[in-house]
């Protein structure tokens, strides 16, 4: 009993003098500062599995701009000022008429079938399913 309460003395001294020396502050607390921070980025290298040079002129440069917007010639297209485009359409056009009679209305059968007339299990292998999992 006498080497438990020794043990026991001595975990609280010890406890006892962390929370003392706990309280003092020794450091002084700097301020971060995050532009203090080194970020090295790595440079990926990118293989296409061929030279790209190959396949430009022999004096390229990315950095040089072969084509100058200045010679481009502009065709000045003279239009309403209200947009009229009536006389680029049939005469009578009227986009917000409706259909007058029966024959105008363009009516899709979802049942009409399409025959090709062409076998294509001439030309697939044998036993070929195209929905099977491989």
């Amino acid at each position: 009993m006498n080497y438990k309460n020794i043990s026991l003395s001595i975990v609280l001294g010890l406890a006892i003098c962390q929370g003392v020396f706990a309280i003092s502050i020794s450091k002084e607390i700097k301020d971060f500062d995050i532009n203090s921070i080194e970020y090295v980025e790595e440079e990926e290298v990118i293989s296409l599995g061929f030279n790209t040079a190959d396949y430009l002129p022999e004096s390229f440069d990315p950095n040089t701009f072969y084509f100058d917007v200045n010679t481009v010639d502009y065709i000045n297209d003279t239009i309403n000022d209200k947009g009229d485009f009536r006389e680029h359409l049939p005469v009578g056009f009227d986009a917000y008429a409706y259909p007058t009679d029966v024959q105008s209305i363009n009516y899709i059968d979802a049942n009409d079938t399409i025959v090709l007339d062409f076998d294509t299990n001439k030309y697939l292998p044998k036993n070929f399913n195209a929905f099977a999992v491989k």
